[in-house]
């Protein structure tokens, strides 16, 4: 004769019996924001700023994509695990080309400061004034500090605006600061501070 387990008695009695056992499972979801889009559009707003290109980038949404056919819906809601898509982010503001064109205006006096080591970029997208021998003068020094203030007033309203038309999807200003100081890395000449 065959032993029945205990467990397995106890759990026939118990549907038998017109008992229910109940059970709860947790799942935790933890949602990335995909940034490649902010990350386009810093490339293409430094490209215009550092005179790469003579057109404002194209910081407008994607064209929508087509609409899919009601049978396509209804097999999508009904599919077990769901697709999520990553929110397109937006940048389209009379402000964001303001300020670009501010940006640009000012990017040879901060290109030369860095070169001269004057300028340095920090790891969140603003420019730091360094110790050179160009600025013992306290004039030049000034001037300098000034193209400073400006440059950084300047990059954090892009940063703010952009975080601003993308609040929906989660951009927080301090994510944009760091995707343009790492693109800005990257571009770094040899050389430079940053």
């Amino acid at each position: 004769m065959k032993r029945v387990p205990l467990a397995f008695l106890i759990a026939a009695l118990l549907i038998v019996g017109g008992c229910v056992l109940r059970t709860e499972h947790k799942i935790e979801a933890h949602i990335t924001l995909d940034i490649r889009h902010i990350e386009e559009q810093a490339e293409a707003t430094l490209d215009y700023i550092e005179g790469k290109t003579d057109t404002v980038p194209d910081l407008e949404l994607p064209a929508a994509a087509a609409p899919t056919s009601w049978l396509r819906n209804t097999l999508d809601a009904l599919a077990p695990v769901q697709v999520a898509y990553a929110a397109e982010l937006k940048a389209e503001s009379p402000l964001v080309k303001q300020i670009l064109d501010s940006l640009r205006a000012r990017h040879a006096q901060v290109d030369a400061m860095k070169k001269q080591g004057c300028f340095g970029e920090n790891n969140r997208g603003y420019v730091e004034l360094r110790e050179c021998d160009a600025l013992k003068e306290t004039d030049k020094k000034n001037e300098a500090q000034k193209l400073l203030s400006e440059e950084n007033k300047d990059r954090k309203a892009l940063y703010n605006e952009i975080a601003r038309l993308n609040k929906e999807e989660g951009v927080s200003v301090s994510m944009v600061e760091s995707i343009y100081a790492m693109e800005r890395l990257q571009r770094a000449a040899t050389g430079e501070a940053v």
